[in-house]
């Protein structure tokens, strides 16, 4: 298991490559493994295309009608060779009795301050959540 001190980072070039890829191809995600279980559940950093906002206006960087390129802190177990859809193949941890997820899935623009947020928050659920989710569905 990954130690917290041994955590992977996303890095701001890395972001904003993976910003302009999913612009280029209008699909599909992007990961970043920051951290691994013993049971091989790995917990990532992704960045991909969701939708559910406004229509955005025309010009619009990143963004494509009502789609948005977001980035999470996510996981996928082993045995879950799909690793290309943002939304269907990497989940966020979640209370099985509760139903409450620890969602999050944010719209990304390219900056600092969103490659700290997600290095942040990938060592506050891997923190919370190390120990649950070889057991999450």
């Amino acid at each position: 298991m990954t130690n917290l001190k041994d955590m992977k980072k996303i890095t701001l070039d890395e972001l904003k490559a993976d910003m302009k890829w999913l612009d280029e191809q209008k699909c599909g995600c992007c990961y970043h493994i920051v951290a691994k279980t013993d049971c091989g559940t790995e917990l990532a950093i992704v960045v991909g295309w969701t939708d559910g906002f406004e229509k955005a206006p025309e010009g619009t960087p990143f963004a494509d009608g009502t789609w948005r390129i977001c980035a999470k802190v996510a996981y996928q177990h082993a045995n879950n060779g799909l690793q290309c859809d943002f939304d269907m193949d990497w989940l966020m941890p979640y209370d099985k009795d509760t139903a409450d997820v620890d969602d999050t899935s944010t719209e990304v623009g390219g900056d600092k301050s969103d490659v700290k947020w997600l290095n942040e928050q990938a060592r506050r659920v891997w923190k919370e959540w190390r120990s649950k989710l070889d057991g999450l569905a």
